[in-house]
Order: C-alpha cells, then structure tokens, then sequence
C-alpha cells in the first residue's frame, strides 16, 4: 500500500509540474504583454520598418 501512496504522489507532483509549464506558457509576464501590444501597435499602423529583431529585445 506504502507504494501505491508514493506512486500517487509521484504522479500528482508530475501533474503539477506539467501545469506549472503550460500556465508559464499560456500568460505573459508584464514585459512580454507590453511587447506584444507595441508590434500589434505597428503592424496595425504598417510601420514595419520600427519592428525589431529579437536579438535586439
């Protein structure tokens, strides 16, 4: 029974921790937000040439 309880436990923590990588894909941090609404900002307005490379973020 010990194991079937740990086994559980294991499975629970992988769950978390593949929630965990699906939340930090699906929301933007504050930075990336403001990003994202600059270049919608820009292609909206086709000022293409003050998009930048990602290099340069």
């Amino acid at each position: 029974m010990e194991e079937t309880v740990l086994q559980k436990v294991k499975e629970i923590g992988k769950k978390l921790d593949e929630l965990r990588d699906f939340l930090e894909d699906v929301f933007l941090t504050k930075e990336e937000y403001i990003l994202l609404k600059e270049t919608d900002e820009i292609v909206r307005n086709k000022r293409f040439n003050e998009l930048k490379s990602l290099d340069e973020v």
